[in-house]
């Protein structure tokens, strides 16, 4: 009787909110069929890593070869290479994650709003340009003949310098690159958390004599801590990737061992050289998603474990 007295009333509940959002779930159902038919069914070519995948034959039909993809890719010779180029151009940019949030707390400051409105423009648009767009106007501003920084070097009678082809150059260029193009689409975020703070924290904290500054550190940023917190667990699900459009555009011959990475070489194993290495090219994507999965399980665990709440 007592387990009938506590689940059948919760199975009520469940029933009545069903029913009362039933049209929410209703709309609902157009994107839970795309999310299938786009991002979990085409996970069933995931089999072809374990395979020698032939088109002719298909998933079913092509033989399988267990692990044997995963072993050629750890005893390839450029494996650590770029691994280590992957690992360098995450991990910086994994420094850059604090920018949008400084972005947002300064802008939350702003309290002209034109000129708000204004900077916000400024700092959205460069999300909405292509890559191909981005790495030209960095060739406008670094090129070693036409650059305008190397013109404003000579100038001043200095030596132009070649950053693009320049090995320490390289990683700075990208990470930048990256920041700039980006900071402004993330800050959007924080700024709908900072919005929900509760207004009559500052009133009172202003009434003990708090500064802005001191507001902005006491109040905003540990109100929008559990938001920050989600952003950077899901950060860590791309550790191990990196653009591929970007790293492929800004590629040349003098940074090429810098800019090998796992994008590139899929690209240039799977479809530049003509080859149908499907297989062997399902198998490195599956290795990434594998490592970075790994991450964000454990970025959560760490993240539970220090008292905030994750994702899961």
């Amino acid at each position: 009787m007592s387990k009938k007295a506590v689940y059948k009333p919760a199975k009520k509940q469940l029933r009545k909110r069903l029913y009362e959002y039933r049209w929410v779930y209703v709309l609902g159902i157009p994107g839970l069929t795309m999310m299938f038919l786009f991002h979990y069914l085409p996970m069933k070519g995931l089999l072809m890593a374990f395979q020698d995948y032939n088109p002719h034959l298909g998933i079913l039909g092509s033989p399988w070869v267990g692990f044997k993809h995963f072993q050629t890719l750890f005893h390839d010779a450029k494996f650590y290479a770029m691994l280590r180029n992957t690992l360098v151009i995450s991990g910086l940019s994994l420094l850059t994650f604090p920018a949008p949030i400084i972005l947002a707390l300064v802008l939350n400051e702003v309290r002209n709003s034109g000129f708000k409105k204004l900077i916000q423009t400024a700092v959205y648009l460069p999300h909405f340009l292509s890559w191909t767009i981005v790495v030209s106007l960095t060739f406008f501003l670094l090129s070693t003949e036409q650059g305008l920084v190397n013109k404003i070097a000579m100038a001043m009678g200095k030596e132009p310098t070649a950053y693009l082809f320049s090995t320490s150059a390289i990683y700075p260029i990208i990470i930048l690159q990256g920041m700039w193009k980006e900071i402004g689409w993330g800050s959007i975020v924080y700024l709908a958390a900072i919005s929900g703070v509760d207004q009559s924290l500052y009133e009172a904290a202003k009434m003990d004599g708090a500064s802005r500054f001191q507001c902005m550190m006491k109040i905003t940023l540990p109100s929008i801590m559990p938001t920050v917190v989600v952003m950077l667990i899901m950060r860590m699900g791309s550790i191990i990737s990196v653009g591929f459009e970007q790293v492929f555009l800004m590629n040349n011959a003098m940074v090429k061992r810098q800019l090998e990475v796992f994008e590139v070489y899929i690209y240039n194993n799977g479809i530049a050289s003509g080859s149908t290495q499907y297989s062997y090219t399902t198998a490195i994507g599956m290795f990434k998603s594998v490592v970075n999965t790994t991450m964000v399980i454990f970025a959560n665990w760490l993240t539970n474990r220090k008292g905030y709440e994750g994702i899961m």
